[in-house]
């Protein structure tokens, strides 16, 4: 997910609503009590076959999503104030976050915009990030999703641990502040504690209750019966010597209680509240709080299965946009494979580029357009949704999130297996007829192929196309998903609007193609080689006789035409496939 993923085709987010003993309107979720199994249910919303949610019985969207020092020592300094520890997490049967102890929820379909961000709401951040805590504690679904992502990362480097499970903490805190938010309009603060404290009995369980209330804004805190019903509570508290650490899924301990203070419930020993404005958390932008982060973005996940249709769209996206891109850079394409057969007229793209409109004519710089539409339209086809595929199956196992760069390159090496099938007589035909137009040009597309197939020669480079695209695919995928990586790590706001994340794609892109350029541009030149004589060289064959006649540079002929032609056709294909999927 990059913008590929990042504006991710086959995603859901979760919508999640808390049943309070009523059931209220609440759009694209499924509404039923969990805690009783009998309820209002309605049927969820139409799915979009994209992206898929869940919905908590008044919580919103959430985003499912994994990945900071800064942050952390930011809260540290505070949290040292005071003596603090983990409280017990008392968990039943488990289930998953779909079967919370308030209500269901749901995974329902993403918008066409792809993308999940929080609106506006005025539910306090420090209740929503304690909310989470507790949750984690004492809900059974919560708990077991909480426990599997942490094992999802327990592969990686302790920083990196921290990074993953604060940024799926915090779009969980952002989900439930979004429902908390819907449900809140239709009922109050006070409702929703006293259906935490029918669903949550345990006593320990009731104290932190009581501390969320004292989180909740004065003039909305519970009074009467319930106030005195959580004071009460407090009293009947655990004591324990313990001390607060940074585990996410940690509670105030014991001597941590609510109490009244004047005419407001208040929090006793005292404890500095904090919550600073939008930042860098965890690698994501976030409100910091002392109990973790809240994210701008909500929680989402892949669909469990990708169906026919998402493949399609995959397959559609990735044609247009390679065929889109390539057909603006046929000129480069054209001085490229030039420089490649004839070295000694061409000597550089402006050069050649001026040779070919004097001798040719400006149609010149557009020869062999045929075979290279058809040709990138069946690469964009195949290899876009090839790769989804491989990369799906391939990161099935428990050891893929520690091997995401291994399994981005053989996910990339097998796409262009698929592709290299049907690009192979095509690249042949483009390149006989730039490589010698008076004879190939009269003949069109269909009549090259079949010169080319009546001198068996239409697979003669495949074995150099094969080595070319493994190479270029491989390293294409993998540095485009590091590149956004990285510049998503440096400035996480580019995640929060869609043109951005999209000039990512495009500045990604460009970085990938350029860099894959230069590793597969020997296989290229053998390619190029291979080609033009009508033998059947093989790839190693093919090589050694270049570097025979020529030296060693006769395998880097016209890369500086091709590191801009890719860089370009790349950063455009991951723009255009990230567009049109969306």
């Amino acid at each position: 997910m990059t913008a590929m993923g990042r504006l991710a085709v086959g995603s859901m987010y979760m919508l999640l609503s808390i049943s309070m003993g009523r059931a209220f309107q609440s759009s694209s979720m499924q509404l039923c009590s969990s805690r009783r199994k009998v309820s209002t249910c309605r049927p969820l919303a139409h799915h979009d076959n994209r992206h898929e949610g869940v919905v908590i019985d008044g919580i919103s969207e959430m985003r499912d999503d994994s990945s900071s020092k800064t942050s952390m020592q930011r809260r540290r300094m505070l949290m040292s104030m005071a003596a603090m520890a983990a409280s017990y997490p008392l968990v039943a049967q488990a289930h998953n976050i779909e079967d919370l102890e308030l209500g269901q929820g749901s995974w329902t379909a993403l918008g066409s915009s792809g993308r999940s961000a929080v609106t506006t709401n005025t539910i306090p951040a420090s209740f929503c990030t304690y909310l989470a805590r507790f949750l984690i504690n004492y809900d059974s679904g919560v708990a077991t999703w909480w426990k599997n992502q942490e094992e999802s990362v327990s592969l990686l480097p302790p920083e990196q641990q921290q990074r993953a499970l604060g940024r799926s903490f915090g779009k969980f805190s952002a989900s439930l502040q979004q429902a908390l938010d819907a449900y809140i309009k239709q009922s109050s603060y006070a409702d929703f504690i006293q259906r935490l404290l029918d669903t949550y009995t345990d006593n320990e369980a009731a104290r932190h209750i009581g501390i969320l209330s004292a989180l909740i804004p004065a003039k909305y805190q519970p009074t009467g019966s319930l106030r005195k019903a959580l004071l009460d509570t407090a009293a009947k508290r655990r004591t324990a010597d313990s001390v607060w650490t940074e585990d996410l899924g940690a509670l105030l301990p014991s001597p941590y209680h609510v109490v009244q203070s004047g005419d407001r419930l208040a929090i006793t020993p005292p404890i500095p509240i904090f919550q600073v404005g939008l930042g860098e958390e965890f690698g994501q932008t976030a409100t910091a709080t002392l109990f973790g982060p809240l994210s701008s973005e909500l929680l989402i996940r892949e669909l469990p299965n990708y169906t026919p249709q998402i493949y399609t769209i995959l397959g559609i996206s990735g044609a247009t946009g390679c065929a889109l891109t390539h057909s603006l850079v046929i000129p480069l394409d054209v001085v490229k494979t030039k420089a490649q057969t004839a070295p000694d007229e061409y000597s550089d793209i402006l050069q050649g580029a001026t040779k070919i409109v004097r001798e040719e004519g400006w149609s010149g710089l557009l020869t062999g357009a045929e075979a290279t539409l058809a040709g990138y339209f069946w690469y964009g086809l195949s290899v876009y949704p090839s790769y989804t595929f491989f990369k799906r199956i391939l990161s099935g196992s428990p050891w893929a999130v520690a091997h995401v760069n291994d399994i981005a390159l053989i996910a990339g090496a097998m796409a262009a297996v698929v592709a290299s099938l049907g690009l192979t007589p095509l690249e042949a035909a483009r390149i006989r007829v730039v490589a010698d137009p008076e004879k190939y040009k009269p003949l069109g597309l269909f009549g090259t192929l079949q010169v080319i197939a009546d001198e068996s020669a239409l697979y003669a480079g495949l074995p150099s196309l094969l080595t070319r695209q493994v190479i270029f695919g491989s390293v294409k995928f993998l540095a485009f998903e590091r590149a956004c990586d990285a510049i998503y790590t440096l400035s996480p706001v580019l995640r929060d609007a869609t043109w951005t994340a999209l000039g990512v794609s495009l500045v990604a892109g460009g970085f990938s193609g350029a860099l894959s350029s230069v590793v597969s541009q020997p296989a290229d030149s053998v390619l190029t080689y291979v080609s033009k004589s009508n033998g059947n060289l093989g790839f190693l064959s093919a090589m050694r006789v270049m570097v025979e006649e020529d030296g060693i540079t006769s395998l880097f002929r016209g890369l500086g035409s091709r590191c801009v032609w890719a860089g370009s056709i790349i950063a455009g294909q991951f723009l255009l496939y990230d567009v049109f999927r969306t």
